[in-house]
Order: structure tokens, then sequence, then C-alpha cells
């Protein structure tokens, strides 16, 4: 028994178009959009009546066969009720401290840190610290960021080896 592949990491989100183009300025690619009703998606995820808006992002690799590479599928809850209300999404502070248990961070190793960070404070996202180099394991530079809805970014850019 053994996990094969990160399949991919879903991330619910409020402005689906500014999200769906965040994402793809960092570097995703669109592999499919849809939306997403009926017996199956109702049943595996509890939920009568649900419709999601969703769209596949694939990093490309054309090393790597394209059922094992990293995804990304934002999704949006429609509800005409939720649709209706206020737009603004609320972002808490950072509090490392006071987050228990839980999905921490999506974590990318990135080519570029200071440019991805500026894409990240251009396009609504925030730095939660400065890019810092690692004090064990491989040599990086490491910093967390947060995309425009406030999910956290942990971005690594590898080091040489000295």
């Amino acid at each position: 028994m053994k996990i094969l592949a990160n399949r991919h990491v879903g991330i619910i989100v409020h402005n689906f178009d500014k999200m769906l183009d965040f994402y793809i300025g960092l570097g995703f690619e669109l592999r499919r959009r849809d939306s997403e009703e009926g017996p199956f998606v109702e049943k595996l995820l509890n939920a009568d009546g649900i419709v999601l808006e969703t769209a596949k992002l694939v990093l490309q690799d054309e090393n790597i066969p394209i059922h094992y590479r990293f995804n990304l599928e934002l999704m949006k809850i429609v509800n005409t009720e939720s649709d209706r209300k206020d737009n603004l999404v609320n972002i808490d502070d950072f509090d490392f401290k006071q987050r228990k248990t839980g999905v921490l961070d999506i974590a990318f190793t990135v080519d570029n840190i200071q440019s991805i960070i500026k894409f990240i404070t251009d396009n609504g996202g925030d730095l939660i610290s400065e890019p810092m180099q690692s004090i064990a394991g491989f040599p990086a530079l490491h910093s967390y960021a947060r995309d425009p809805e406030g999910n956290v970014l942990h971005l690594a850019q590898n080091l040489k080896a000295k």
C-alpha cells in the first residue's frame, strides 16, 4: 500500500475569475473548466443540490506523465443566496500560533522568489515573511505569502549547494 502521487489540491474560492487569473499568472495552465452537479457530486460531497464551478490547473512538465503532475483545482460553490451577499472576502491576520490543526499552506518551488512575490503583491495577495535562507536541509530561500483570498503559499527557491 502506498500513495503514488499528489492528485490535486482543491481550494474553494469566492471570486472565481480573479483567482483563476491569479494562478494562471503564477504559471499554471488551465486544463479544464466545468460546472459540476448531479448525483455523483452530491453523493461524493454529501451535499444535496450542490453545484460547483471548477477549474483544473496543471503545472507543465513534459518529464512527468500528465496523471502524475501537480494539479490545483479551484472550486466555487454556485449558490444564488451566497452570490447575492457582499463580494468582499474576509481575510484574517496570519497567526501561526492560532493554527492548531488543518492545512497550513500550499508549497511551491519557484525559479525566482522575488519575482513571484512581486506578482503576488501586485495582484492582490500579500507577503507574510521576507525570503530567508533555510538553516537545515537543502539550501533554499523560503518565504510565506497569501493569495488574493488569503490562502497561505509557501515559496521556496532552491539554491546551489556549496
